[in-house]
């Protein structure tokens, strides 16, 4: 069934597909982790980044954002932190003219940025991109409907707040159905998970393929599933993507009953790029982060620790240099969500990642 739903492929953002061999455990992250001892741990391998001076198409695309913005105007005004535009274009600045000195002196970081602690933690939890077999028409097999954003649905939320809700839509009342808006149609649960990831691609049984981007959502607030499925009385082992698409292939008639208790709801559109952030640039394999924007702004360096599920080791630490450039529904305060790519290490960590670390802002000096 994850086969249905994912396909390996590589990252929009990589110009090369790149075989890497199994890396040695990482030491675990501890969440009140020290910027100095943060940084004695700090490899590009890490984030499956050959040397740091591989980040510099990444920043570029951070740098375009920001310099699209006055300078003087705030990125980000919450209570401990007050940043400008300026600051964070001249922080990826800073970055970038560092970078071919990273790999041997990583220490230049703590002698050049202020590392901004997000207190207490962060909680983490990972994103790919989910490739899934569609239908261009509703077929026994394909049944559910991959809507467009309405063009309604802007002028009904300044009215009510929230558009129609996940049973509202996809229930009975099928509120959207016959408006023309279904771009395409596939299994249920496929689509259901596609809406969590919030873009992915489409393999159609004319075999053609087409990406799929957000759009955007229907205001209500995001529910996780497997939360849901508990609640409601029924056991998970360990609650992860796979095992509860695994419980959604046993039980079908509980389906239902789970999906319209979380009222989110993501529309899409068609795009000829792969995974896109809300920058409107394609995602990097973890380095690119969805933060909600309001915490830690858009452009932001973010130097961030947890331990991610591993195949081999159980756990393994990962310590990496991210970018804000993304943002999601589900996204708020200190939740960061790491871009974590097609590839199968890449679904493996998305569907299992749900651990708290620390994390800075790195603002120059």
């Amino acid at each position: 069934m994850l086969l249905l739903m994912l396909g390996i492929t590589a990252c929009a953002g990589k110009k090369e597909t790149v075989q890497y061999r199994p890396a040695p455990a990482q030491p675990a992250v501890a969440v009140q982790e020290t910027p100095a001892a943060f940084t004695s741990l700090l490899h590009p391998a890490n984030q499956e980044l050959r040397s740091w001076k591989d980040m510099a198409p990444t920043i570029r695309k951070s740098l375009k954002y920001t310099e699209s913005k006055p300078s003087s105007a705030i990125a980000v005004s919450r209570p401990g932190l007050k940043v400008t535009y300026g600051e964070l274009t001249e922080s990826l600045q800073l970055l970038r003219s560092l970078l071919p000195q990273l790999d041997a002196n990583p220490s230049l970081l703590l002698q050049h940025f202020r590392f901004v602690a997000v207190d207490p933690y962060i909680k983490y939890s990972g994103y790919y991109e989910p490739v899934i077999h569609a239908s261009r028409t509703k077929t026994a097999k394909y049944s559910q409907p991959i809507y467009a954003l309405p063009p309604d649905m802007a002028s009904y939320r300044r009215k009510h707040g929230k558009y129609y809700s996940r049973e509202q839509i996809d229930g009975p009342r099928q509120v959207l159905a016959g408006k023309g808006l279904e771009l395409a149609w596939a299994d249920p649960v496929d689509v259901y998970f596609l809406q969590i990831q919030g873009s992915g691609r489409l393999l159609f049984d004319d075999n053609t393929s087409a990406y799929l981007n957000y759009a955007g959502q229907n205001g209500h607030k995001y529910r996780a599933s497997g939360r849901i499925i508990v609640s409601q009385g029924y056991k998970l082992q360990r609650g992860d993507i796979l095992e509860q698409r695994e419980w959604f292939k046993r039980y079908p008639e509980r389906m239902n009953r789970v999906f319209f208790a979380n009222p989110s709801y993501v529309f899409f559109k068609f795009s000829t790029r792969g995974s896109v952030g809300a920058m409107g640039q394609p995602l990097d394999d973890w380095v690119s982060l969805a933060t909600d924007r309001n915490f830690l702004p858009l452009g932001g360096i973010v130097a961030y620790g947890v331990n991610i599920p591993d195949r081999t080791y159980g756990t393994t630490g990962l310590r990496g240099l991210g970018l804000a450039q993304d943002t999601g529904g589900a996204i708020k305060r200190n939740r960061i969500d790491v871009y974590c790519g097609g590839a199968d290490k890449g679904i493996y960590v998305s569907a299992k990642l749900d651990a708290k670390g620390p994390a800075w802002l790195l603002l120059k000096k």
